[in-house]
């Protein structure tokens, strides 16, 4: 029985095995542009616009966090941005641009389901539903790495033997036997972001990462995915609710309001400089040490009336 010390391989052997079989060349300005997207279900007099004209850019490297209430349209966004929304779910995309590393993408047309060798990478918000029950974690990873050209059973168990360390689950033999259900919550939360980064994508999207999580395991997900991210030089967009979190572990903030980015600043300025009154009552809502003894907390509605 072959042990972890006897898998393990240098950072540099593994991720060698993978940059060679997925292109990974970058554009010099934006590895995603967006101008004027919109997302509309439903035609005629029932159609409802999920997300109306957004515009943004993620250069490489960068963290970005869109932010948002339920039903704001930031997971519709994101889900399109990866290519999993379009005409086959009954959904019409148009765009001015929309390009990932200059080049121009077509989700309204796209009829299949990308994969992560297009260089875009999802962890998606739960991970016992998005894991496939009756494969072990192994041979999901094996899976996902032939789809990325690594070749051989060695090989492939050897890069998920170094991801899976890297995600802090340093018994990697019992993971990879395990089932998902075998798992516990935060573990299925690790192994997804692993399998979402094995494939070196140059940009990861994280749709409401830590949701079904508690707080510590919360703050934990997050230091990952920027630890790792910023170590493999990939871009990073985080779907999430929980704006005071997303202060810590971003760039850039984007808020979603109604299907509208209404606001778009660097995390840095945004507290002092917001000027939506949805992005100050988001920012008000945070329960703070100061307003612990108040007899009523802000709630949205204080702040936006539509």
């Amino acid at each position: 029985m072959t042990t972890t010390a006897e898998r393990s391989i240098s950072s540099n052997t593994v991720q060698d095995r993978v940059i060679d079989a997925v292109d990974t060349s970058t554009s010099s300005n934006s590895v995603l542009s967006i101008k004027n997207l919109s997302v509309t279900y439903g035609t005629g007099t029932s159609a409802v616009a999920a997300v109306k004209d957004v515009s943004f850019d993620i250069a490489p490297g960068e963290r970005v966090a869109l932010v948002g209430e339920s039903g704001s349209g930031k997971s519709t966004l994101a889900m399109t941005i990866a290519g999993l929304i379009g005409a086959s779910s009954g959904a019409s995309v148009v765009s001015d641009t929309l390009e990932f590393e200059g080049v121009p993408q077509q989700p309204s047309t796209r009829r299949s389901v990308p994969s992560r060798t297009d260089g875009i990478a999802m962890v998606f918000q739960d991970a016992m539903t998005a894991l496939d029950p009756v494969w072990t974690i192994g041979g999901q990873f094996s899976h996902v790495l032939a789809g990325a050209g690594v070749t051989g059973r060695r090989a492939r168990a050897d890069v998920t033997a170094h991801w899976l360390d890297k995600v802090g689950l340093h018994d990697v033999g019992r993971v990879m036997r395990s089932r998902p259900y075998e798992l516990s919550g935060g573990m299925r939360q690790r192994v997804m972001t692993a399998l979402a980064l094995c494939g070196s994508p140059r940009l990861l999207i994280a749709d409401e990462p830590t949701s079904a999580l508690d707080a510590s395991l919360a703050r934990g997900t997050m230091e990952l995915l920027q630890d790792l991210t910023r170590e493999e030089g990939t871009a990073l967009l985080v779907v999430s609710h929980d704006i005071k979190l997303c202060l810590e572990f971003s760039d850039t903030m984007l808020v979603m309001y109604r299907g509208e980015l209404v606001e778009q600043k660097p995390a840095t300025t945004i507290v002092s400089g917001a000027t939506h009154p949805y992005t100050k009552g988001l920012l008000g809502c945070v329960p703070t040490l100061a307003n612990r003894s108040a007899s009523r907390l802000p709630v949205l509605g204080d702040f936006v009336t539509n």
